[in-house]
């Protein structure tokens, strides 16, 4: 009987899955590309047909959390709303997304996962980082706000995000009300 073949990005997305599986239950250290094969009963040189190693597989995962969180992001933003309700809305989805990628990156015991978070928080980070820079900028063209330096807003408010849900002290909507707090404030004339 002829083995039957899978499509290919279903093969990747299946390694991906294994070696997410297994990073999470050894450690990307302890994980090994032998291991991942293993895990998923394949010959070792069909890993290599999909990646080149190792860091090729924790990079499809970062992407793949990537892409989860770009479209998080971009749930319920409707642009013919009010700025302050997309502001609002932005700031939100910023929470909540931050939030699940922080939860993904969790694991329990002395799991090492710190090749992956680093990723993963830094393209969050950007992705967060140039969202709110435009709807800053979008505020000060409509004369809602005035600020100067709009990308250091940007950049500080989103680091502030990461930090206080990363030492998960502050309920969301306390660190939303907050952010918008900071924004209003900062963006009144001085």
């Amino acid at each position: 009987m002829a083995q039957e073949t899978k499509d290919s990005e279903e093969r990747r997305n299946e390694f991906v899955e294994a070696a997410e599986k297994l990073f999470r239950e050894n450690g990307i250290m302890e994980t090994t590309v032998n291991s991942i094969v293993r895990e998923m009963d394949v010959a070792k040189g069909l890993f290599y047909y999909y990646f080149r190693s190792k860091d090729d597989v924790i990079e499809a995962i970062s992407e793949k959390y990537s892409e989860v969180f770009r479209q998080m992001m971009e749930t319920s933003m409707d642009s013919t709303q009010e700025y302050h309700e997309r502001l609002e809305q932005f700031v939100e989805n910023t929470v909540t997304s931050y939030r699940q990628l922080m939860q993904k990156l969790q694991t329990d015991g002395d799991v090492d996962l710190t090749q992956l978070s680093i990723r993963s928080l830094e393209e969050a980070k950007y992705s967060v980082s140039e969202g709110l820079r435009m709807i800053l900028e979008e505020g000060c063209e409509e004369g809602i706000l005035t600020l100067q330096n709009i990308q250091y807003y940007a950049d500080l408010l989103t680091a502030g995000i990461e930090e206080l849900i990363r030492k998960n002290e502050a309920a969301d909507e306390e660190i939303r009300e907050i952010v918008l707090d900071l924004i209003e404030r900062a963006g009144k004339d001085a």
